[in-house]
C-alpha cells in the first residue's frame, strides 16, 4: 500500500517556524489537495515530504517506512517522486535528455528505459515530436508536461504537485488535469498544492486548507467546494490572495 503519512510534523528555515505540528495522510491511489494562500506553507509542506529540507519534529512514512534518514533520491527511489514549482527543467537539454535523467532514480525492478519513454510519448504526443528540441525552447505547457513525463520516468507510486497551473493558459490547464486525472485512473496518488483552488478541488478526493503553517480545515473535495467560507476566501482571487510567492512558503 503506497500511502503517505505525516504527525506533527514541523519545521522552517533558520530560527523561522514555518510548519507547525502537520498531520495528513494520502491513501493509496488517493487525490490530496492542499489550499491556502501565499505563505501558507504549501511548498515548505512538499520540500519536507521530498526530503529537501528537514524536519524538526514529527514523523514522515510512506509505505510503511520511516523517511527520517532517507535522501532524496532514496525516496523517488521508493516510488514518492516530486514535480517541483516552475517545472526546474534543464532548458539546454533536450526533451528525450530531460526524459532520461529523470529516469536516473528508477526502481531496481523498473522498466526499461525505452518503455517507458515511449509511454510518455503515447501520454503526451507533442513531446514525442518534439524530442530533440531543447526543453528552453518549448512552450510553457509543453514544459510542464515534460515535468510530468519526466517525473513519470522515476516509476512513481505517488507525485508532489507543486502549481502545475502555473502560468499556462486555461485549455492547457484544462489539458494538464485530465492529464492528471488520467494517471489517477490507473492508480497513480497525488498531492497537490494548487492555487487554482476550484479546479485542485475539482480533481481531488480530499482536501486541506492551510493557513500559518497550520491546517485549519480538512475535509472531502466535494464539501469544500460548496463551503461558503473556502468560497469567499478561495474562489474569489483564484486560489486565494494574489500577489508574489514570499520566501518562507
Amino acid at each position: 500500500m503506497s500511502e503517505l503519512s505525516l504527525s506533527q510534523v514541523s519545521t522552517g528555515y533558520g530560527r523561522i517556524q514555518i510548519l507547525h505540528d502537520i498531520d495528513l495522510r494520502v491513501g493509496d491511489g488517493e487525490i490530496v489537495t492542499i489550499v491556502g494562500a501565499n505563505g501558507a506553507g504549501k511548498t515548505t509542506l512538499l520540500r519536507v515530504i521530498s526530503g529537501l529540507i528537514g524536519i524538526w519534529g514529527g514523523t514522515v512514512t510512506f509505505k510503511g517506512r520511516s523517511l527520517s534518514r532517507s535522501s532524496v533520491e532514496a525516496r523517488a527511489g521508493l516510488g514518492l517522486v516530486q514535480i517541483p514549482e516552475g517545472r526546474q527543467l534543464f532548458g539546454s537539454m533536450t526533451v528525450e535528455e530531460n526524459l532520461e535523467l529523470g529516469a536516473y532514480c528508477r526502481r531496481r525492478d523498473g522498466r526499461p528505459f525505452l518503455e517507458k519513454r515511449d509511454e510518455v510519448f503515447t501520454l503526451f504526443p507533442r513531446l514525442g515530436e518534439r524530442r530533440r528540441q531543447q526543453a528552453g525552447t518549448l512552450s510553457g505547457g509543453e514544459q510542464q508536461m515534460l515535468a510530468i513525463g519526466r517525473a513519470l520516468m522515476a516509476e512513481p507510486e505517488m507525485l508532489l504537485l507543486d502549481e502545475p497551473s502555473m502560468g499556462l493558459a486555461p485549455l492547457l490547464v484544462k489539458e494538464i488535469f485530465t492529464t492528471l486525472r488520467e494517471l489517477n485512473s490507473r492508480g497513480l496518488g497525488m498531492l497537490l498544492v494548487e492555487q487554482d483552488a476550484r479546479i485542485a478541488l475539482k480533481l481531488a478526493d480530499r482536501g486541506m486548507v492551510m493557513e500559518r503553517g497550520r491546517v485549519v480545515l480538512e475535509d472531502k473535495a466535494s464539501a469544500l467546494l460548496d463551503n461558503p467560507e473556502v468560497q469567499a476566501i478561495y474562489f474569489g482571487q483564484h486560489g486565494g490572495g494574489g500577489g508574489s510567492r514570499t520566501e518562507n512558503e
